[in-house]
């Protein structure tokens, strides 16, 4: 709550889940940007959670920071191996939380962009393929 609550005052608009299957289910019903998980949740832990997370999204496309207590580094490079895009450990300084979050928001905002310049060129080739097989036909 301490966290939502300075991430709101910060500019965020956030959502929270109760547990991994809550947080599962708000990912297909709302357009979140970035998820901060927990490792230790009841229920679905927080790596059974990004796990099935990054089933249905990459991550490019939805950034995914554990905030959690353990901080060994085997369950650090188990996390990133699953899918975290980073890794941040309790106490966690809101400073530093929130310049990982634009840094991963920035970087899924630019590939965003380029995925959408990448298909726009592509309509744009296709186009003048199709143009240029019409002149050709035509000759």
């Amino acid at each position: 709550m301490l966290l939502e609550r300075a991430l709101t005052v910060a500019g965020y608009r956030t959502i929270s889940a109760e547990d991994g299957a809550n947080a599962l289910a708000l990912l297909t019903t709302e357009d979140v940007d970035i998820v901060l998980l927990d490792w230790m949740m009841p229920g679905l832990s927080g790596l059974d959670t990004l796990r099935a997370i990054r089933q249905s999204h990459s991550p490019d496309s939805l950034p995914v920071i554990m905030c959690t207590s353990v901080g060994e580094d085997e369950n650090i490079v188990e996390a990133i191996e699953s899918g975290a895009n980073d890794y941040v450990v309790k106490p966690i300084s809101l400073t530093v939380l929130r310049a990982r979050m634009a840094t991963h928001l920035n970087r899924s905002s630019t590939i965003a962009a380029l995925e959408m310049d990448r298909q726009a060129s592509a309509r744009r080739m296709g186009e003048q393929m199709r143009r240029l097989m019409e002149n050709r036909r035509a000759d």
